[in-house]
């Protein structure tokens, strides 16, 4: 009798064992799994630049992976304008501005780029809200705001 209370035992941690591993194999995989989007997850960044009365203002991509742009909104005065050339006519900034760009849905930001938002010459505006939606390569739609 001792003989198979010993061999059940023995089944018995077999099978924990394995199931352990399996445990273990799972977690390994959601860990290698977040490494993975973090090691391309796009990091936006802005940059105000205001000298000899000019007020240049850029975006970047600071992160490891491109950021897919989706879609750029300019909020002033409690207005959503989804182009900057709109907002510039509305706000009569338009006769001010000495460059400028609009990006367009899929506009691909890569890693270490920067790029120029736009670039007013004499421009007193101010409270007006960028928002950047865009994606990942994963496919993760995220969200990027901020104020010039």
């Amino acid at each position: 009798m001792r003989k198979i209370n010993i061999e059940k035992l023995s089944q018995y941690a077999i099978i924990l064992i394995a199931l352990s591993a399996l445990f273990v194999s799972i977690w390994q995989i959601n860990i290698s799994h977040k490494h993975n989007k973090l090691s391309v997850e796009p990091y936006l960044d802005y940059h105000l630049d205001q000298s000899n009365a000019t007020l240049t203002v850029k975006f970047s991509n600071q992160g490891f992976g491109p950021a897919i742009v989706k879609k750029i909104t300019y909020i002033y005065k409690n207005k959503t304008y989804n182009s900057l050339e709109d907002f510039l006519n509305d706000s009569g900034e338009i006769s001010n501005r000495l460059e400028s760009f609009q990006y367009g849905a899929n506009t691909i930001i890569a890693s270490g780029e920067r790029k120029l938002l736009v670039k007013l010459k004499g421009s007193k505006i101010r409270g007006v809200r960028v928002n950047i939606i865009y994606k990942t390569v994963y496919k993760d739609q995220k969200e990027f705001s901020f104020k010039f």
